[in-house]
């Protein structure tokens, strides 16, 4: 094996990857590796599979990534430490979406322990990001908000070594603060992220997904908007079709911006392509949305905790009151269909979470529907 065929595979793995090529990373990263095993040499093997995983894993193939990953977490030198610290950090990325608690908390404790045999606990950030977003999946958002502000704070002494992209960070901390109902601290992340260098095509989503954020908390116009809160969720929703990967947090913040413009059609569509409209809670939500515009009740974000905006307070006049329990009941049973997977959610993450924002939505369901007979009341009231 010569090293000019290695340095072609290096090329073009990584044109393959940043073009979001990862069917063709994969075969790469494959090639790369059978090299590296040929000649016995530890160190490109380690990072060929660490390369191999990563493909895989946007390529949403689990246990082919698991199986590229594990033995080079385990690696030894002459394997590089970054390479071995990141084949542990694509796990957790797996294990933080498919694997139990116990499981995320191990590889938590496997990277701390091999950043400090390595000397290189100024790479903590990543592991910051980490645990940010464990707590976040298990509805923890100040111990989360915490975290991703250290994160973003150790990144900035790091400049050694694999990172996430500053966007990485800032959509984070963005994500945060809408949980948490902060508009003001919303809106700075959401100027920082429109005004840093888009390092790759990941930054100008995230740019695009804060945005988002600012429209679903009542922010009318946010940093860089570009034709409203609909235009800018169809123009997310268009790009992400193009793309392989991970899609849900764009996905999921572009459906909810449209529930609030009142676009059920989009929101129909979208519902139905895959990778896009794989988002839970939001046929249920589509459902009630639509009832309560039929209700004339005010348009509200249902993860939004804050004040809504002045304008969504106004009294609206029924649209079609008599359409809405046929709503309200869809909405109840799409809700009532994803109870399994609240459980299952809880149970994997050791938390109550899933089910508690469950609940909430299923009681938005019933106060709406206290409406409803209060709107069908006056119909037959009326001379």
């Amino acid at each position: 094996m010569s090293e000019r065929e290695l340095d072609r595979i290096r090329r073009r793995f990584s044109n393959a990857y940043r073009a979001r090529d990862y069917a063709e990373s994969a075969r790469l990263a494959a090639e790369g590796l059978a090299l590296a095993e040929a000649r016995g040499d530890l160190a490109t093997q380690t990072r060929m599979r660490v390369w191999l995983g990563e493909s895989h894993w946007q390529r949403k193939e689990s246990a082919e990534a698991i199986a590229a990953l594990r033995p080079a977490a385990a690696a030894q030198p002459p394997a590089d430490p970054t390479d071995v610290f990141s084949a542990i950090s694509t796990l957790l990325n797996i294990a933080l979406i498919e694997q139990p608690l116990a499981e995320i908390r191990a590889l938590l404790a496997q990277g701390d322990a091999q950043l400090e045999a390595s000397g290189r606990q100024h790479a903590r950030h990543m592991l910051d990001l980490s645990r940010g977003e464990l707590a976040a999946r298990r509805g923890d958002w100040p111990a989360a908000r915490a975290h991703f502000q250290d994160a973003y704070a150790h990144q900035r002494g790091d400049d050694e070594g694999p990172r996430f992209t500053l966007g990485s960070y800032l959509i984070k901390l963005a994500e945060a603060s809408f949980m948490l109902g902060d508009r003001e601290s919303l809106l700075d992340w959401s100027k920082a992220l429109n005004e840093i260098p888009k390092e790759v095509e990941g930054d100008r989503l995230r740019a695009e997904q804060a945005r988002l954020l600012c429209y679903r908390a009542g922010i009318a116009v946010p940093p860089g908007a570009r034709g409203g809160a609909a235009a800018t969720a169809r123009r997310l929703l268009c790009w992400l079709e193009e793309i392989e990967g991970h899609r849900a947090d764009y996905a999921r913040d572009a459906l909810h911006a449209l529930l609030l413009q009142g676009d059920w059609l989009s929101v129909e569509t979208w519902l139905d392509y895959p990778g896009i409209g794989d988002v839970p809670l939001m046929r249920g939500d589509l459902h009630l949305a639509r009832a309560r515009k039929e209700l004339g009740l005010p348009m509200r974000d249902l993860d939004w905790p804050g004040s809504p905006p002045a304008a969504d307070l106004a009294a609206h006049h029924p649209a079609r009151p008599a359409k809405a329990p046929d709503d309200l009941a869809a909405a109840r049973t799409q809700y009532e269909q994803q109870r399994d997977w609240a459980r299952q959610e809880d149970a994997r993450l050791e938390t109550d979470h899933h089910q508690r924002r469950l609940d909430a939505r299923l009681q938005q369901v019933e106060t709406a529907s206290g409406g409803s007979h209060q709107a069908a009341s006056a119909e037959r009231v009326e001379p």
